[in-house]
């Protein structure tokens, strides 16, 4: 099914138009030329590239919009420092809930490899203790950096962990080519009914590949 869908990737929006906003829109222009790409940004510092469609405003704000429109695309690429999925999924439930950040327990991070706190509610794990190269190819089986077996997916990892009564809303990242991540759109469609399924749990929701992730715990308050 994975080869199947990479032979359909002919329309890509990529939010962030920063570094690796750059990076994605020129490796993926070389590899699909005919591919139609926009790059989504507030304020992009410079032109990205010859017959990319930049348009200027709010990432997730944007993606929000389009969706529920209907606007078609392939891939989504985020490329902004925060957690895509989880701000989007504010504006989906936004017309019934509110979002509230809940503490995430320290027996759920004892359960992650190398778990880093950020904002409350929010954690970053990761299989690496090092930077990774940004073209790294995540092959299945070894890691490019230290040559050893590759630990569990870190995806299914997250699937399976135990986090007691509250619903895990796992998505994962498809590696679209080294160094670039992408969504599909169908996935935020899951999210978002999942979420209003669960409404009445603790939930965690969380972005992740092979080898990192990040997710926020949160209740969903009825407006």
């Amino acid at each position: 099914m994975e080869k199947e869908r990479s032979h359909r990737r002919k329309r890509f929006w990529i939010l962030g138009a920063g570094r690796f906003g750059k990076i994605a829109a020129n490796r993926l222009s070389r590899a699909y030329p005919q591919a139609v790409l926009t790059v989504v940004d507030t304020d992009p510092e410079e032109e990205i590239g010859d017959g990319i469609r930049v348009v200027r405003q709010d990432g997730v704000r944007w993606l929000w919009n389009m969706l529920r429109s209907q606007a078609e695309t392939d891939m989504i690429v985020p490329a902004i420092p925060i957690h895509v999925v989880y701000e989007w999924m504010k504006y989906a439930v936004q017309d019934a809930y509110a979002v509230a950040p809940m503490d995430i327990p320290e027996s759920w991070k004892k359960k992650m490899p190398h778990p880093i706190r950020g904002k409350i509610g929010q954690i970053y794990t990761s299989h690496a203790d090092f930077i990774c190269p940004d073209n790294c190819p995540e092959p299945k089986d070894r890691c490019t950096v230290t040559k050893k077996p590759r630990p569990k997916d870190l995806f299914r990892l997250l699937r399976e962990i135990h986090i007691g009564d509250a619903c895990a809303i796992i998505v994962r990242s498809h590696q679209l080519l080294p160094g670039v991540g992408g969504l599909y759109p169908s996935d935020l469609s899951f999210v978002r009914e999942t979420a209003l399924k669960n409404a009445r749990r603790p939930l965690f929701l969380a972005t992740a590949c092979r080898c990192h992730g990040v997710g926020n715990a949160f209740r969903l308050i009825k407006k």
